[in-house]
C-alpha cells in the first residue's frame, strides 16, 4: 500500500520545528481503536485523505475527524464514530487502496475523501508513472518477493523507533539518495513555471491582479494540475471512479471535500475548480468546496490561523 504506519508504535517527532507525539493503534491508524463492528446502531465515517487528515502534529481530539465525531455525537441520539485513515504524503491512488485493505471493513455509512489540490494530482500521477501496484486494475496479491520486502521494511521500521543510530544512517542516506536523484530526473519529474513568469524575466509587464496560468501541458507532472484532459486528472478521476464503486458496494455514501495549499489562494495559477466540480456531480458524488471559503479569509489571518487539520 505504500506509505502507511507502524502499527502499536508511540513516540516523539520534530518536523519543521514543530514536535508532536504520534501514537499509531492495532490497526495502523493515528488515534483510538475503533471496533470493526459498530455498537449501538452509531452512524460510522471513514475519512480518507494525506497529512491534512492525519494531522500528526495535532492531538486527536483537536483534528477536524475528531471535532466533527464530539459535534455529531451531540447532535444525534445513536452517536457518530469518524474514524480518521489519513495518512501523511498519500493521494487518492494509495487512499483507494486504504479504503479496500482498511477502511470497507468497518462497513462506514460515509465515506468522506479529504482532497487536497497542493499535492494530490502530483502523488497520484508519480505512483503511476513509477510502476505501483494499481489499485484500478485490483493489483492487491502479494507475491513472495512483495511479501519479503514488507517484512524488510517492517523490520525497517522497527530498527527507526528503537535506534537513534539507525536514524541518522538512514536520514544521511535519504538526502545523498534525493541529491542524486535530483541530478538524474526524467523529464517528468521536472519542474515547470507559468507563461506570465517566464514573461517577467524578459521584462515585461503584467498585471499583478491577474492570476498566472500554465497555458500549455507539458511533460512534467508538476503542470498536470491546472490541465484537466491532462494524464494526472485523468488518473485521479478513474481513482474517484473506482472508490466510488467500492463504497457503494458496501452499502455507504461517498463525498469529497476539497481545499488548497496556503499558498494557492493567493497570486496562484487558475485551477480546473469547476470542471472537478461537475465531473463529482455527474457521478453523484457530494462535495463540498472549501477553496473559496479560505479565499475569502484576509492574508494575515490566513497566513497566521491557515490549519486545515
Amino acid at each position: 500500500m505504500g506509505r502507511s504506519y507502524c502499527p502499536d508504535t508511540k513516540g516523539h517527532l520534530k518536523e519543521n520545528q514543530v514536535k508532536m507525539h504520534v501514537k499509531v493503534n492495532f490497526e495502523g491508524l493515528l488515534g483510538k481503536l475503533y471496533p470493526t463492528e459498530r455498537l449501538n446502531g452509531k452512524f460510522r465515517i471513514a475519512l480518507l485523505g494525506g497529512s491534512f487528515t492525519s494531522a500528526e502534529a495535532v492531538k486527536p481530539e483537536e483534528k477536524f475527524a475528531g471535532i466533527w465525531e464530539k459535534d455529531l455525537s451531540a447532535r444525534y441520539d445513536e452517536g457518530v464514530e469518524v474514524i480518521n485513515f489519513g495518512v501523511g504524503g498519500t493521494g487518492t491512488w494509495q487512499q483507494l487502496q486504504m479504503f479496500h485493505l482498511k477502511a470497507r471493513k468497518y462497513k462506514p455509512d460515509l465515506t468522506v475523501v479529504a482532497f487536497c489540490w497542493c499535492n494530490d494530482i502530483d502523488n497520484n500521477i508519480d505512483k503511476l508513472k513509477s510502476g505501483s501496484m494499481s489499485p484500478l486494475l485490483d493489483e492487491y496479491d502479494v507475491g513472495w518477493f512483495k511479501a519479503l520486502q514488507a517484512k524488510r521494511k517492517n523490520f525497517n521500521k522497527w530498527l527507526w523507533n528503537n535506534s537513534g543510530l539507525y536514524q541518522l544512517a538512514r536520514t544521511k542516506y535519504n538526502h545523498l539518495e534525493h541529491y542524486f536523484k535530483r541530478i538524474f530526473l526524467p523529464d517528468y519529474m521536472k519542474k515547470v513555471v507559468p507563461s506570465e513568469k517566464k514573461d517577467k524575466t524578459k521584462n515585461k509587464k503584467t498585471d499583478k491582479k491577474k492570476s498566472p496560468e500554465y497555458l500549455t501541458n507539458t511533460v512534467s507532472i508538476f503542470d498536470d494540475l491546472f490541465f484537466f484532459s491532462s494524464e494526472g486528472w485523468e488518473v485521479t478521476r478513474k481513482l474517484l471512479v473506482k472508490l466510488n464503486q467500492e463504497v457503494a458496494a458496501g452499502g455507504g455514501k461517498l463525498a469529497v471535500i476539497h481545499f488548497g495549499g496556503v499558498h494557492q489562494y493567493r497570486n496562484f495559477p487558475v485551477l480546473p475548480i469547476q470542471q472537478f466540480e461537475t465531473f463529482l456531480d455527474s457521478q453523484d458524488i457530494v462535495n463540498f468546496n472549501v477553496f473559496d471559503l479560505f479565499k475569502k479569509i484576509d492574508d494575515e489571518f490566513l497566513n497566521e490561523n491557515f490549519f486545515p487539520q
